[in-house]
């Protein structure tokens, strides 16, 4: 809100320019186009979508879901309107810039409907260029669905032999990995193998039982003979062989008889010669007979002798066969166990490479399933698509076509006006605000206020001013002497009470404001007339007060008091080394008041205003006046301002509309931040807005009607 009375402020001060602006904007863009401008109809048509396209591509997945935003964009087309052009021979002074300008293309939200609307002049061509646009986006729509489904038709064609031929080859790897591997049914291989697992294992089971009881037996009668197994097969050979017995037994018998001989006769009686011959003979026969005899012809009678054969008997003969059989079985067991554990170790490795041969098979025939599939797939869908080429309806399942308007949808006349009215006053208004930006002075009291953050002490009005409102005249520098009774004057006499508020805090004394600097940025402010009307002002109040022209450079208080030009004054007083009176430098101008000129004497105002001559001066005046004030000359103009007042109390800043911008007011706060000097408040002059001289204004009308008073009473 704040910022709008802001806007409001800056267009009412900058009233001319903008009411100028607006008026031409208004009269270029409403006025002149409104005369010119002509009714225009408007024609509507409709395209209504299928909801879901039922085409071989989006079956296929090939094509996305319908978006009708793709379909607004194809018809805001260059080459579309292009087409359109052609169509209707619409000629050289239509371009296809204007058709898309005035064309609308539309779709209403949640629908499949696309609305289009043309504006033109001539109601007949508006509904012909809308039906030539919908004709020529059937026309387009379908032969881009035909162009899809025979390029979808052509890719099938391609895929279905190459597809082919890996689903061969597929068939093939199946083929080698099965002879490969000796499949022929890997589940059935897999069952069965189990099972002869099983009876495998029932076959170890058994044979090792076996095995461990013809060992037991072989043990328990090689306790009895303590001979070998090799031992016991010869002797169960010779035993069972009668001739070999029988020579044995005559063979035992002669050495017995060649034992009993040598005993009785000695070694060489030829008994004895006799016997041994005979068995001579005997050995000779019976080792023929032991090559028959023995399986490997490799026994000899020797062999019988080390080896401890037995010699054959009933029950001997018939342990040593046993004997014999339990280690010939014991070897057969043997033999086979270790058959049956090779066969075992044989069906668990395959039983072992059977899941991975399994997943192999899977796999393989899960691709050969797949490849199969797809190729069935792309043979219907090649055989679909042949079909879809000569039925293709394409995607749009309704249109409604324009008729020609009767009555004119816009009359451009009333908005050409609306719209001339509108950027008048946003340009106007732009064209103010641009303006108070560019202009680096201050308007208002409140800106000079917020810049320096100091309080307005009172606000001088123009004198001269003229105004339907304010029917004064005052011709004199001096209004609070010429004319005590004019709102002016009040003006002033406020400026002095302030200062007196200002040394006065709870009811007691502050600060002793006797000696107050005024100045201001620049000259030509009225820092002089506001000084020489403050010091009316201040003795009319009972105060005893000097007026110190201090501007030595650029005196104006001889002019506006009407003295003589060479009147002596401060420069000579600050220069003199004779003994001096100040009666013979301050002249006396009325009852209380006491002005001290600047003299004649210009000569370094820097070296006399900062001499220590001016501060004995200033502190003996304090003794004798209630308020000194001092004229400074201007801050800008040289440091005298500064050192005035670092020698007063304070100094009071005029600042006066028209005369002084922001730039010089941030000069003029910096040098006397740096100078540390005491500013005791702000005296806006002839500041001319209303607003900040409504007080003013009522205060003429106060006096004014008590002036008027005694004439009405006579009338």
């Amino acid at each position: 809100m704040e910022e709008l009375i802001v806007y409001l402020k800056i267009i009412q001060k900058r009233w001319l320019p903008a009411s100028l602006v607006f008026a031409v904007v208004f009269i270029i863009m409403g006025w002149e186009r409104s005369r010119k401008a002509v009714p225009l109809y408007r024609a509507n048509g409709t395209i209504v979508f299928q909801s879901s396209t039922p085409s071989l591509t989006s079956e296929l997945g090939l094509s996305e879901e319908k978006n009708l935003t793709n379909d607004l964009v194809l018809m805001k087309s260059d080459s579309f309107a292009e087409q359109v052009r052609n169509d209707l021979q619409l000629g050289t002074d239509v371009n296809n810039q204007n058709l898309l300008q005035n064309l609308v293309a539309t779709n209403p939200q949640n629908t499949d409907v696309i609305q289009l609307s043309f504006t033109d002049q001539d109601p007949e061509k508006a509904a012909a260029i809308v039906n030539a646009w919908i004709e020529n986006y059937v026309r387009l729509d379908k032969e881009l669905e035909q162009t899809q489904t025979r390029e979808l038709a052509q890719f099938l064609q391609q895929q279905i032999p190459q597809t082919q031929e890996s689903l061969e080859a597929t068939a093939e790897k199946i083929k080698d990995f099965k002879q490969n591997n000796r499949i022929l049914d890997i589940n059935a291989e897999a069952s069965s193998t189990t099972e002869i697992l099983s009876e495998l294992d029932a076959q170890i089971a058994e044979t090792q039982a076996q095995l461990a009881a013809q060992k037991s037996r072989r043990d328990d009668l090689r306790k009895l003979f303590q001979i070998d197994s090799d031992t016991a097969v010869t002797s169960s050979f010779i035993n069972e062989s009668p001739i070999v017995s029988s020579l044995i037994q005559e063979l035992e018998g002669i050495e017995t008889k060649i034992e009993q001989e040598k005993l009785r006769f000695g070694d060489r009686h030829p008994e004895v010669s006799r016997l041994e011959k005979e068995k001579k003979v005997l050995e000779e026969q019976l080792e023929k007979y032991l090559k028959n005899v023995s399986p490997q012809n490799n026994i000899s009678q020797q062999d019988i002798n080390e080896n401890n054969i037995y010699q054959p008997g009933t029950s001997q003969s018939q342990l040593l066969v046993q004997y014999s059989e339990a280690e010939r079985n014991i070897k057969s067991l043997e033999a086979q166990l270790d058959s049956l554990n090779d066969l075992i170790n044989t069906y668990r490795e395959r039983v072992d490479t059977l899941p991975s041969l399994e997943f192999e098979q899977k796999q393989l025939q899960r691709e050969l399933t797949t490849k199969d599939e797809i190729l069935q797939s792309l043979i219907k869908n090649y055989q679909d698509s042949q079909i879809a080429l000569n039925n293709t309806q394409g995607n749009v399942r309704f249109v409604e076509l324009a008729k020609v308007p009767s009555t004119p949808a816009i009359v451009r006349k009333n908005t050409y006006l609306i719209q001339g009215f509108l950027a008048g006053i946003l340009m106007g208004s732009l064209v103010a605000y641009l303006l108070e930006r560019l202009d680096k002075g201050v308007r208002d009291v409140e800106q000079i206020k917020e810049y320096f953050g100091q309080p307005i002490l009172a606000t001088i009005p123009n004198f001269f001013r003229k105004s339907k409102r304010i029917k004064q005249n005052i011709t004199s520098d001096l209004p609070v002497r010429d004319h005590p009774s004019s709102p002016i004057s009040e003006s002033f006499r406020t400026l002095c009470t302030a200062i007196k508020f200002i040394g006065i805090q709870d009811g007691s004394p502050k600060n002793n404001l006797k000696v107050i600097t005024i100045s201001s940025s620049v000259t030509a402010e009225g820092k002089s007339t506001i000084a020489a009307n403050m010091a009316i002002a201040a003795s009319g109040l009972g105060s005893k007060v000097l007026l110190i022209e201090a501007d030595l450079r650029k005196p104006g208080q001889k002019k506006i008091w009407s003295e003589k030009p060479h009147q002596k004054g401060l420069g000579d007083l600050l220069t003199t080394d004779e003994p001096f009176s100040l009666s013979q430098y301050i002249i006396k101008e009325q009852e209380n008041l006491d002005v001290l000129f600047a003299g004649n004497n210009k000569s370094n105002p820097v070296a006399l205003i900062g001499s220590p001559q001016m501060a004995y001066l200033i502190q003996k005046l304090r003794q004798k006046y209630d308020l000194i004030i001092l004229d400074a000359p201007p801050v800008s103009v040289a440091a005298d301002a500064q050192i005035l007042a670092r020698m007063s109390d304070g100094m009071l800043l005029v600042v006066r509309q028209g005369k002084v911008n922001t730039s010089l007011l941030s000069i003029t706060k910096e040098s006397l931040e740096l100078a540390e000097v005491n500013i005791l408040g702000l005296i806006p002059n002839c500041f001319t807005t209303d607003k900040n001289n409504y007080y003013y204004y009522y205060n003429y009308s106060y006096y004014h009607q008590d002036s008027e008073e005694p004439k009405k009473k006579i009338l």
